[in-house]
């Protein structure tokens, strides 16, 4: 179970990865109002950033993380979009180099973040849809601004596009 706490937090619990604090009441946004693959995109965030020694997990992060889960609509997209994913992999993998490193501390949803995963709720209930999914992350990471929006922009997509390419593959399917 996933939930977002107090602080911006995300608390994964039953989850020995990643204890952070249980205690914490769930007030921002419940993530169990996000799909399986969302779920599991956010928590592969976390292991990037613990990966790379990074205490906040940041919005490039959460990219990386969705580009990295397997049977996701994230390929479809980018190629549909015109953009390369091996070379957009690698500019992300830049991104990720160039954060500081911090031992010790537990990691934390940066305000970024936050502001993601906030837009790509307001995004689900836009388009209709019980649970936020893939396609409404990569809404939130490309309109809530921060580098990676940027360069998710300079790849030459943009939200208007990437609905347009979302509502392609869905055919009018919500996801329910």
């Amino acid at each position: 179970r996933v939930f977002l706490c107090h602080f911006g937090a995300i608390c994964f619990l039953a989850n020995p990865l990643m204890q952070l604090i249980s205690e914490l009441k769930p007030t921002i946004m419940n993530l169990n109002n996000f799909t399986i693959k969302s779920q599991e995109a956010i928590q592969k965030a976390f292991e990037i950033a613990q990966g790379f020694n990074h205490q906040a997990i940041e919005p490039t992060h959460i990219l990386k993380g969705v580009l990295e889960q397997t049977e996701n609509i994230t390929g479809y997209l980018l190629r549909k979009l015109g953009v390369n994913p091996s070379t957009f992999d690698a500019v992300l993998d830049r991104m990720l180099e160039s954060y500081p490193k911090v031992s010790g501390g537990e990691p934390y949803l940066s305000s970024t973040s936050s502001k993601v995963l906030q837009k790509a709720m307001e995004f689900s209930k836009g388009m209709g849809d019980q649970f936020v999914s893939i396609e409404h992350i990569l809404l939130g990471l490309i309109t809530a601004g921060e580098q990676v929006g940027q360069m998710m922009k300079d790849s030459g997509m943009t939200e208007k596009e990437m609905k347009l390419a979302i509502a392609e593959l869905r055919k009018g399917a919500k996801v329910d």
